[in-house]
């Protein structure tokens, strides 16, 4: 049977691998000189066999083989100019560039970083750059400023309206990730507010919480001194990282909510989204019971109780603050929450209605605060015109009061 002239290159190269490895782990060969012999058969070869030959050596070689991909990658840079979109070529940078990152060897970062800036088109050699860049440069200056240069720049594509290189772009985000860099944050946190894809946005997120620095730090700056929206993405951020425990998220909450109360602004974009960071917070602090915000949390149950008194705001809102005090306990929002109680009871004794999803709200609520300054009003409660529900609900909370 005849072995095609493509088949016969690789059993030669095969053959000339197994060869030489036999050589240095049976005669005790020195192991440069095997790699030797490999970098010499790879330049005399031609270029198909080239990247058989790389490819036999990847199987068989470990580390050791590093001067062999430094040689394929210099061979790639010294002839990309001549042979241009060669796909001989390009799958021969390919392979050269994902071993050389397996291995690690720091010269090699370099050479890695010069085949992604020439092969500025494809996005699949790019991307394999990118992380080989990252593996391999690790610890060095330059290494973190090339990544978040290019990250930039693919940040303002998206902003401008151009479509980014997805595939390098994502691939920047896992290698800058990798190096954990605090140095990162800036440009990382802008490709997470950007996200042109959830991909991206998810990406960003994980990178972000691999950086060594102090994340909680970085997201209260950004929560305290960013645009609107910015501030929304670093609680968002916040929430969602695995690196910040309930500690960390309830100093985030409470400064989000600190600078939503704080905010003043004339922009429609702008205070929608620093009302969504007020209500996203206020719900965040109620579930972590984070009794520290509690000052905080009355003065937002106070502006929503006026807007929905004027009809502007949403019941599940106020319910969503009701629902925050009542896990603070403190004695100025079983007050608060009282002197609400009282307001429904007095408008319920002249005849007037109430939202009993409210109402069964603050009981509930006072009873989980206990404290005994809500006695009065729930007692009052059994002689008003209530359902039975609610005033079951009453005595519930009634015996749930501390003296």
């Amino acid at each position: 049977m005849r072995m095609s002239p493509g088949g016969r290159m690789r059993r030669t190269v095969a053959v000339l691998a197994f060869t030489l490895l036999s050589g240095t782990l049976v005669l005790g060969q020195d192991a440069g000189a095997v790699i030797l012999t490999y970098q010499r058969n790879f330049v005399r070869s031609s270029l198909a066999t080239k990247l058989e030959l790389l490819k036999e050596a990847g199987k068989s070689g470990g580390s050791e083989m590093g001067p062999l991909y430094d040689t394929a990658l210099s061979f790639v840079l010294d002839n990309a100019g001549l042979l241009g979109d060669d796909a001989q070529l390009r799958d021969l940078a390919l392979l050269a560039v994902r071993k050389a990152g397996e291995v690690g060897q720091a010269r090699s970062a370099g050479d890695i970083w010069s085949v992604f800036q020439v092969y500025k088109s494809d996005s699949e050699l790019r991307a394999a750059a990118v992380l080989a860049y990252a593996r391999t440069g690790t610890g060095q200056p330059t290494t973190v400023a090339d990544l978040s240069g290019f990250l930039a720049s693919q940040n303002s594509l998206f902003r401008s309206g151009l479509q980014p290189d997805y595939p390098a772009f994502e691939a920047t985000l896992e290698a800058l990730g990798l190096l954990g860099d605090p140095s990162s944050y800036q440009v990382l946190f802008a490709s997470y507010v950007a996200a042109p894809t959830p991909t991206v946005r998810t990406k960003a997120a994980a990178a972000l919480s691999k950086l060594k620095g102090d994340l909680r730090a970085y997201l209260e700056e950004v929560i305290a001194k960013g645009a609107a929206l910015e501030k929304t993405a670093a609680l968002e951020l916040g929430f969602a990282s695995p690196a910040l425990g309930s500690e960390d998220q309830g100093r985030l909450a409470e400064a989000a909510l600190a600078s939503s109360l704080d905010w003043k602004g004339d922009s429609p974009v702008e205070q929608a989204a620093m009302r969504k960071l007020r209500l996203a917070s206020v719900r965040q602090i109620g579930a972590l019971h984070w009794q520290r915000a509690a000052p905080l949390a009355i003065r937002h149950f106070r502006l929503l109780l006026g807007d929905y008194q004027d009809g502007k705001g949403a019941e599940e809102d106020l319910l969503d603050a009701i629902t925050c005090l009542g896990a603070m306990g403190s004695s100025d929002a079983a007050l608060a929450l009282s002197l609400y109680l009282q307001l429904i009871n007095g408008q319920t004794e002249q005849g007037k209605p109430y939202d009993q999803a409210l109402l069964l709200g603050v009981i509930r609520a006072l009873g989980s605060l206990g404290d005994k300054v809500a006695f009065d009003y729930l007692l009052y409660i059994g002689y008003l015109q209530y359902p039975e529900a609610i005033k079951d609900a009453a005595k519930e909370a009634l015996q749930d009061l501390k003296w």
